[in-house]
């Protein structure tokens, strides 16, 4: 079997004036013209739309993202502090606690030592 073998013949003479003729059309600003890009243009325009809804839409979900982050960080502060009040609390409740605060004051007031009586 033979194997067939294309050869391309490249006329560089024509090569060098098609690229000429971009270059000076880019550079004179109608390369898009000559390429009939002006009937796409509502596709470009609704491509572009979308692109800056796109860029939007990321830049929405980061700063969500952000303000996620930055409230679990005040969360947790929070978390803290409610615990270091709840011991307070817990701690003010003792009647240890309530009848020193009572002395610091100048009350004669302290528990009492026996169970008050019900009457029946």
């Amino acid at each position: 079997m033979e194997k067939k073998r294309f050869r391309i013949d490249i006329d560089w003479g024509q090569a060098a004036k098609a690229t000429k003729e971009t270059l000076l059309s880019i550079g004179q600003g109608n390369f898009l013209i000559r390429l009939r890009v002006d009937k796409l243009f509502p596709y470009i325009l609704v491509l572009f739309i979308l692109g800056c809804a796109n860029i939007w839409l990321s830049y929405e979900v980061e700063q969500a993202a952000l303000r996620v982050e930055r409230n679990k960080k005040e969360l947790e502060t929070l978390k803290i502090y409610h615990s270091h009040l709840t011991g307070e609390i817990v701690e003010l409740n003792r009647l240890s606690t309530i009848e020193g605060m009572l002395k610091e004051m100048g009350s004669e007031v302290k528990i009492p030592d026996k169970p008050a009586d019900r009457i029946r």
